[in-house]
């Protein structure tokens, strides 16, 4: 995530050490449970994520990370048929019907159109232009008690990232493993318990302290 949001134009930031890994891999349900869908309202973003200790400029400050991306027609469509959501921008509507010409269109289209492949402020400009793609997006700025927090990250891109980089730390001390709870994978993409070369590894080096007696 890191190295995306650097080269992309992110900011770049000290990610805090000593986080371990899961002993398992979360489900599909609970991955979303923890994960407002795209058609929340500001208050259900706000209500969601108050209970892990994230606030209104949390909130605001990590959608942002939809400046840079794609989503597909299912995220939104709502928002197109059978009528047009009174907040979309009537061109930004009409574009998005050309891609997705049906609410059974399985197409996809960048989250951001001014800048889709630059992480930068851009995404802001677009909610106040009307031209967020999701609810939970542009209900940001329809919102009073999100609305200046959008305002004030649009013409200030330096007070979004240190925003965003605040709320990513933040974020990232949610539920700490310790002890036995977690582990520190050899490879993060598979528990140490299914790493065959990684099991490997630990009973040579058993052998060699074996052998050292």
């Amino acid at each position: 995530m890191l190295f995306v949001l650097v080269q992309s134009g992110g900011p770049d930031y000290d990610v805090p050490l000593g986080r371990k890994d899961g002993l398992n891999f979360a489900t599909q349900n609970a991955t979303l449970a923890n994960l407002p869908p795209p058609t929340s309202n500001t208050s259900k973003l706000l209500t969601d994520l108050a209970k892990k200790n994230l606030d209104a400029t949390d909130v605001v400050a990590l959608s942002g990370g939809h400046t840079i991306g794609l989503s597909h027609c299912s995220s939104f469509d709502e928002r197109l048929y059978p009528t047009q959501d009174p907040t979309m921008d009537k061109t930004f509507a009409n574009d998005l019907k050309q891609i997705c010409p049906t609410n059974t269109t399985n197409a996809t289209t960048v989250l951001d159109i001014r800048s889709p492949d630059t992480f930068d402020n851009k995404y802001y400009v677009n909610l106040m232009n009307r031209q967020g793609l999701f609810t939970s997006d542009q209900d940001l700025y329809t919102d009073e008690r999100t609305k200046d927090i959008v305002k004030s990250f649009a013409v200030d891109q330096t007070l979004f990232f240190e925003e965003f980089v605040k709320s990513m730390i933040k974020m990232g001390q949610l539920s700490v493993l310790t002890g036995s709870k977690g582990e520190i994978r050899a490879d993060c993409s598979v528990r140490n318990s299914d790493n065959k070369s990684y099991l490997a590894s630990v009973v040579e080096e058993d052998e060699e302290s074996l052998s050292e007696f």
